[in-house]
């Protein structure tokens, strides 16, 4: 099987992962990829506690994760990879993983130094470098808040952005 789910969103695991899109994708393992998360034992408790029951839980760095997909750890599991931001996806490609689905893109929220992109994503410089280099590689990236609401193409969305700052 493999990975079946690729979101970014800075929540990672919360209400609407942990029901509308864990029922849509139907994955019996959500792997949390998140250096600070995976360094803290009070944020992997938290983390733990949201996971759906049922579901198997990893919360990793991003070398261990790619470490693991390649070495085929998981077996036949389905998994749902959620990140806070595309480096964590770019850092793990350069472990030698290749991502298996599109990415779909989140929440990421409005901070210092960000620019808006849509209702729900604003990004960082390096952020949208990182976009650039997924896209560049031929991965699909779309923003969908929830499974009801229709995918939408994110890099022409991101262009759009950029053009107006």
């Amino acid at each position: 099987m493999g990975v079946c789910a690729i979101r970014i969103d800075e929540r990672l695991i919360h209400g609407q992962v942990a029901t509308l899109w864990q029922g849509a994708w139907n994955c019996n393992r959500i792997m949390v990829i998140d250096s600070k998360s995976a360094n803290d034992p009070i944020l992997k408790s938290v983390l733990k506690i949201a996971c759906p029951t049922g579901v198997k839980l990893s919360v990793l760095e991003a070398e261990k994760a790619a470490a693991n997909l390649v070495s085929g750890k998981y077996g036949r599991e389905r998994i749902t990879i959620v990140t806070k931001t595309p480096q964590c996806l770019c850092d793990l490609i350069r472990g030698g993983y290749e991502l298996e689905a599109d990415i779909t893109v989140g929440n990421m929220s409005n901070g210092a130094d960000k620019k808006r992109v849509s209702k729900n994503i604003c990004v960082t410089e390096a952020d949208v470098e990182n976009f650039n280099y997924l896209s560049g590689l031929g991965y699909k990236l779309y923003s969908q808040m929830v499974p009801s609401e229709a995918p939408s193409p994110f890099m022409p969305m991101l262009e759009a952005a950029l053009k107006k700052s």
